[in-house]
């Protein structure tokens, strides 16, 4: 006869379930950790994502005002794209070229001639010492190193074009490593994120052509040698908000400084006209309210994620920081606490419901 079973005794399930919420946590650390040493990987991944829509959200209007498909479509913007970029290339890469050499040869002396003037040892002694001054630091010298900077963008972009063709392969694999109950939060959560990132990257780079041109007329009327390069570092600079034209100032602000004083209060005031007019005008001219992230949080988040991740954490962490608050209003504000949130695009839409 079979001998009945013995009854768990309540100190051994509370012995399992201690080491199980041990292994859990280990676990959830050991995760962590591996994040963290993978961040590069991870953000050069964040960045082909933002190339790949990009390249949908050209590819959209021409799928809708045209019979192709949705590839065809693509290839067409792909195309497009790489033919604007060679066009412009021809026009002005050369003179381009020339003056951006010039700017990184005029810079070190320039660098120089200040750290003369101001009672440091040199202008890294100045800034370095806190968390934000290396970051800055680090930028610059990660931006110097232009062999690895072009691999990178390579790796990206080619990385994003793959994206583009098939997102939903990849979608799909994400979504499936959560439980099955929250995979709907999960997609509506993906499909938030995508449509905040295209209404801002849209309006992004509209602000940056704008930045980059009036900057470089600005400095040209001003004197500053170079101005169509430094108004190239300003528009691409532009890409990241509130620290981005403080980084694109600092080059042309250094080479005025090897003119005279007035140059530089000259350059300077150029640099505070168009910030002003960007704020003011080119912002919610192309912009509105459709991505809204509070200036203070966008601020820190930025500083934050660059803080932990590097240079390539300051380039991504405004987007980074649009994801994470779509993520946090729908799955933890709207999801786990109930309150009726709305995103940023469902925001931009209700709000011009109400003034219509």
């Amino acid at each position: 006869m079979d001998e009945a079973p013995q009854p768990v005794s309540p100190k051994m399930l509370s012995d399992t379930v201690f080491v199980r919420r041990v292994l859990i946590f280990v676990g959830i650390v050991a995760l962590a950790a591996a994040l963290y040493v993978l961040s590069d990987i991870l953000l050069l991944i964040f960045g082909s994502i933002l190339v790949a829509v990009v390249l949908r959200a050209i590819a959209r209007p021409i799928r809708k005002s045209t019979p192709l498909g949705e590839k065809p479509a693509l290839l067409i913007a792909l195309l497009g794209v790489f033919a604007l970029v060679g066009l412009a290339g021809y026009l002005f890469g050369s003179k381009i070229s020339a003056q951006l050499t010039a700017v990184v040869q005029s810079l070190p002396e320039a660098a120089k001639q200040l750290s003369n003037t101001i009672p440091v040892s040199s202008v890294q002694d100045f800034v370095k010492g806190s968390s934000i001054g290396d970051l800055i630091m680090s930028a610059f010298s990660w931006g110097t190193t232009l062999v690895g900077a072009i691999a990178t963008l390579v790796v990206v972009i080619v990385a994003g074009i793959y994206i583009a063709v098939d997102p939903d392969i990849y979608r799909r694999g994400l979504v499936k490593l959560f439980p099955q109950p929250s995979q709907p939060q999960i997609k509506a959560t993906l499909d938030d994120a995508g449509d905040a990132l295209t209404q801002w990257l849209g309006g992004q780079v509209l602000a940056m052509i704008m930045i980059g041109i009036l900057i470089a007329v600005g400095l040209a009327l001003v004197g500053v040698p170079s101005a169509l390069g430094l108004g190239l570092i300003a528009g691409i600079t532009e890409f990241v908000p509130i620290i981005g034209p403080v980084l694109g100032a600092i080059p042309a602000l250094l080479l005025a400084f090897t003119q005279d004083w007035n140059t530089v209060i000259w350059t300077l005031a150029v640099f505070v006209v168009v910030q002003q007019i960007e704020s003011n005008v080119i912002m919610p001219l192309v912009m509105g309210s459709k991505v809204s992230v509070p200036p203070a949080v966008g601020l820190f988040a930025v500083v934050a994620i660059g803080v932990l991740f590097g240079p390539l954490g300051l380039l991504l962490g405004y987007p980074l920081a649009i994801v994470i608050d779509v993520a946090v209003r729908r799955l933890y504000v709207h999801e786990m606490l109930g309150e009726d949130v709305k995103l940023g695009v469902e925001d931009a839409e209700s709000d011009a419901d109400d003034d219509a």
